[in-house]
């Protein structure tokens, strides 16, 4: 007969070390809760035996005179002696051996005592037999040997001096007590290899347990070991790629023949696709490896959708599709989540919708699927009208490398990874995603995602503009129905009151049937490409005749081409904007809009989405980087953008130059030789302690790992920025710091604080003259900044540096609108730096020195509101 083969691998002795540890841990807590276990029985068995004395013969008789009998004295104080002890070491000494086998031999007295109280009768005698049943919970035969002995010594002794005590019977034979040690000896061999075999067990199963705690930990130093590669990798990928793509971005804008433009195009086409590749296997790899974090921040989600889908609104155009986004007005527009993950989910939804959609439209929404106190749920889809998904295969999209088409013939490309990932990401999001789609009819793909709302009081300039437009009558035309539906919410949610029509015609008509009705529209809003009549055709018929002439006009378009800014001055339009708009973009152009119609038609140039950024100031930058290609490409893009810079090799070539030049904002490359960003960055910060300054320091580095940003942030930087760099992502972020650098200088050779009074005519010119909201905005933050300060106060007397930071950066934000020179920007920065640094050491003056600074700006704007604004309204 065939034996069946034996598992013989060899075990390595860290394993049966290991194992052996795991066995003597497990055997521990077996001996200290049966240890438990036993210290009550005994406690009751002791509370029993006097029951039991009590009840058989509680008293004794002389004649007609009792007493308390023997057996209740017996029961009660042998009882407590047999009985406290081994309750005592039970308590105070659980686990041991010799408390394990004291339990034994008094629960074997124990069972004598109970024998003699009920008169040696032979039911109380399976007692033994049941007690040494209980010691097996032990799992340690050894303790069966002290309780053998004892039944054997005590039947033996009270067997030939008491036989009544202990069989019931005045006379016994000298070896009955042989025949019960027998069957005390017989029922142990049972129990001791019951016992035998659970140690057996009990070790088989530690070894196994220490096995898969080795498999545990081989899996995590290979999980580390792929995280570290996949670092590693990302870094050395993108390197090279940066230089690929952005000196492909600065070729491009030089003079070239339509051939070099067509071969450029595919290059940066091709790079941009192998980066895609890149970024998808390798959040892949970090949500396998369980490595990949959310980074929920406070965003605005008008603008975050708005800038993460103008890209594909090109591509849209290019298509000769239709794109269009809604958000309706009751969805909220500052929330606490994560943006990035949430464009990028966005991103490759509406990516798949244009690459699948040949004619039609593209239309992605959002709106509040749930509302409960602070927590809200947004339900957003992407819908097209592109080629479907078939039933059978919409459960497959969102697996890993699962495509529609998954044959070396398909018609469209892609890995496979971008709806998996995607779904993955929503879900870690407190969310989930699906798909309905018929072939040929299109597909629509719905995900839900969790947010946390804010209160915040920079929302309430929204209701200052509404103020200041109330009621403000305004035309707007556009063939599509979605972009109408978006053009009523957007100027209804302004406080306006939006003629939303469909064609050209249609607005000419509302326009002279207003005239005739002595009414005026205060602003015309025209989509460009319209069938029949296109935009500035009807621009140029509306501006034709006298009465429209002072009707200011802005210009919509999907995608602009060459000659329509030249068109739109030459027509006198107030501004030309590409789409998607957002509802800030359409705020400032209208404000320009407006103001501009009060100029002569000569004077007025169209305001752009570009020209809307041109008052960004030129930027002093020193840029911290060691690759050269890196250098050129960073210093190309910057300098051709207007602002001037200052390269360093390494970190401390950037220490040298920091100390003699002024800069405003640096560039940190993390990676460098001799001193790296983040030694750098700690040497700046130090050196600013001083001066209560803080100089922008942005991370530029091929480093995209889970906790790199965390770890940049940390360090004392103030923003991430990814290579390979785009040059719109590097214009955004380092503008955005630089605004109120080149107007507060973090450094330099004046290190004092800048005390400058409140600038009230500045004011009154960034809006627009407008009294009204200028008096709303002082409004405002004189009712918020006690508020602020005193939650300042709180975190400053608790000591809390992330409130401290959290609260300041508050403050600081809402004195930028009156101006960054004054003492108490400076002071609430500086306040903002030591909570983010968590040195504390001058939080108590840099305090004192923000609170006067503070009621100084206080006591300026209320002057300010006495003296210009009520007197402009007495006027």
């Amino acid at each position: 007969m065939a034996q069946e083969p034996v598992d013989e691998t060899p075990v390595s002795p860290a394993i049966r070390g290991r194992a052996e540890f795991l066995l003597k841990e497990h055997q521990l807590a077996v001996y200290k809760r049966t240890d438990r276990i036993f210290a009550g029985l005994m406690t009751f068995q002791w509370l029993a035996g006097i029951a039991t004395a009590l009840i058989v013969s509680p008293k004794a008789w002389a004649g007609q005179i009792s007493d308390v009998h023997i057996h209740v004295w017996a029961a009660i104080f042998l009882g407590g002696i047999i009985t406290l002890f081994p309750v005592m070491l039970a308590i105070l000494r659980p686990g041991e051996v010799m408390t394990r086998h004291v339990i034994a031999g008094s629960q074997m007295l124990m069972s004598g005592l109970l024998i003699h109280l009920s008169g040696g009768r032979i039911e109380t005698h399976f007692h033994v037999f049941g007690s040494l049943a209980f010691l097996a919970f032990y799992r340690d035969w050894r303790v069966l040997i002290p309780a053998t002995i004892v039944v054997a010594v005590d039947h033996f002794i009270r067997g030939v001096y008491w036989p009544q005590s202990a069989f019931g019977v005045l006379t016994a034979s000298h070896w009955r007590w042989v025949e019960h040690a027998a069957w005390v000896i017989f029922e142990n061999i049972f129990l001791v290899q019951s016992c035998v075999q659970s140690v057996r067990d009990m070790r088989d199963n530690a070894l196994k347990q220490a096995e898969l705690e080795a498999l545990h930990d081989q899996a995590k130093a290979s999980s580390q070991a792929k995280s570290e590669f996949l670092a590693n990798m990302s870094h050395e990928i993108r390197t090279p790629m940066n230089g690929v793509i952005g000196m492909t971005e600065i070729l491009m804008d030089t003079e070239l023949s339509p051939e070099q433009t067509e071969y450029l195009n595919m290059v940066k086409g091709s790079a941009d696709s192998l980066l895609q590749v890149i970024n998808d296997i390798l959040d892949f790899s970090k949500i396998e490896a369980g490595k990949l974090d959310l980074d929920p921040i406070e965003f605005k989600l008008r603008a975050t959708l708005t800038d993460a889908l103008k890209p594909q609104y090109i591509r849209a155009h290019r298509k000769g599709l239709e794109f269009v986004t809604n958000v309706p007005a009751d969805v909220p527009e500052t929330l606490f989540g994560d943006p990035t993950r949430l464009r990028q989910i966005l991103l490759n939804l509406v990516g798949n919708a244009l690459k699948f959609t040949d004619r039609g439209e593209v239309e992605v929404c959002a709106t509040v699927e749930a509302r409960v106190d602070s927590e809200l749920t947004l339900h957003f889809y992407v819908r097209d009208t592109g080629i479907g998904i078939p039933k059978e295969k919409q459960r497959l999209i969102f697996e890993s490398f699962t495509q529609v088409d998954g044959s070396t013939t398909r018609t469209y490309g892609g890995t496979g990874l971008g709806l998996s990932i995607s779904a993955q990401l929503t879900e870690m999001m407190g969310g989930r995603m699906w798909v309905e789609s018929e072939p040929g009819s299109g597909s629509t793909f719905h995900f839900t995602l969790g947010f946390r709302l804010l209160t915040d009081a920079r929302e309430k300039a929204d209701t200052m503009l509404q103020v200041e437009w109330e009621g403000l009558s305004v035309l707007a035309v556009d063939d599509n129905l979605m972009n109408r539906r978006i053009l009523q919410e957007m100027l209804a949610n302004l406080g306006m009151k939006p003629a939303v029509l469909e064609t050209a015609d249609a607005a000419l008509a509302a326009l002279r049937e207003a005239h005739k009705a002595e009414r005026q529209f205060d602003l015309v809003l025209i989509d460009a490409h319209m069938p029949e009549m296109d935009g500035f055709s009807l621009a140029e018929r509306v501006i034709s005749l006298p009465e429209f002439q002072g009707v200011p006009l802005i210009m919509l378009t999907s995608a602009g081409q060459g000659g329509d800014a030249r068109r739109c001055r030459e027509l006198g339009i107030a501004a030309y904007l590409s789409k998607p708009l957002s509802q800030a973009e359409l705020v400032e152009a209208i404000a320009g809009a407006l103001s501009s119609s009060q100029k002569k038609p000569s004077e007025q140039t169209p305001m752009t989405k570009h020209s809307l950024r041109e008052n960004c100031l030129s930027l002093r930058i020193l840029l911290a980087e060691d690759n050269i290609v890196n250098q050129t490409l960073a210093s190309r893009l910057l300098e051709k953008r207007g602002h001037h810079v200052t390269v360093a090799g390494n970190g401390k070539q950037a220490l040298a130059v920091f100390e003699k030049q002024v800069f405003d904002v640096v560039l940190m490359d993390v990676q460098m030789p001799e001193m790296d960003g983040f030694e750098t960055t700690a040497a700046i910060r130090e050196s600013e302690k001083s001066t209560g300054k803080h100089i922008p320091i942005i991370a530029m580095t091929a480093h995209a790992m889970k906790g790199d940003k965390e770890r940049c942030l940390a360090s004392g930087m103030d923003e991430y920025l990814t290579k390979p760099i785009r040059g719109k992502d590097l214009f955004d972020i380092i503008e955005a710091f630089g605004t109120s650098a080149s107007e507060h200088s973090s450094h330099g050779v004046n290190t004092e604080p800048v005390d400058v009074a409140f600038d009230g005519k500045a004011l009154l010119a960034r809006l627009d003259g407008s009294t009204e909201l200028c008096g709303e905005l002082i409004e405002t933050f004189l009712e918020e900044s006690p508020q602020t300060l005193s939650a300042i106060k709180i975190a400053v007397e608790a000591r809390n540096a992330a409130d401290i930071a959290y609260a300041a950066h508050a403050l600081k934000g809402a004195v930028a609108n009156f101006g960054t020179n004054h003492p108490v920007f400076g002071a609430a920065g500086a306040l903002e730096l030591c909570g983010k640094s968590g040195d504390l050491t001058e939080i108590d003056r840099l305090f004192v020195a923000t609170t006067d600074a503070l009621s100084r700006l206080q006591s300026e704007l209320n002057s300010f509101s006495e003296r210009v604004l009520y007197c402009h309204h007495k006027t």
